[in-house]
């Protein structure tokens, strides 16, 4: 078996009464959405990389809460991508949402309502865990998905 690097990538989860806080990415000519995030650099903190990935990604200051959901996408071909996603509660503390200029693969973020989450082309496709995390206001357990790899 080849050794292949695994990533780490944080997410946050920021829900309002009606709406949830997504981004949009476009790679490899697919489009889909997923909770703002991104990948945590050597040396830097899981909660720490949240942070900063919701900052450059929407503009918003947040408060990084609770471990929501844990999930894994491991792509079975040679070589394949092995992404560890771990979800987190967060509330927006200040900022101005606007869409962050650093990520090639960025392309918008807004405010959709809490039911698009399992409507919308999501990546992880997790958006109906993602759902009851906001029904639940992040007071459940813990969801531990696994694989989760879809072509």
């Amino acid at each position: 078996m080849s050794e292949r690097a695994i990533r780490i990538r944080v997410g946050v989860l920021i829900c309002s009464d009606a709406e949830v806080l997504l981004v949009r990415h476009e790679k490899a000519g697919r489009s889909y959405w997923l909770v703002p995030g991104g990948g945590v650099d050597a040396g830097e903190t899981m909660v720490e990389a949240a942070t900063r990935e919701l900052l450059e990604e929407t503009g918003y200051n947040v408060k990084v809460g609770r471990l929501l959901l844990v999930c894994e996408a491991i792509d079975p071909r040679p070589g394949g991508r092995h992404i560890v996603n771990a979800v987190y509660a967060g509330t927006v503390r200040g900022g101005t949402l606007a869409v962050g200029l650093g990520d090639k693969a960025l392309r918008d973020a807004r405010w959709h309502p809490r039911d698009a989450l399992t409507e919308l082309e999501m990546y992880p496709p997790i958006g109906a865990e993602l759902l009851a995390c906001c029904q639940e206001d992040g007071a459940g357990a813990v969801r531990v998905l696994g694989n989760t790899w879809q072509p």
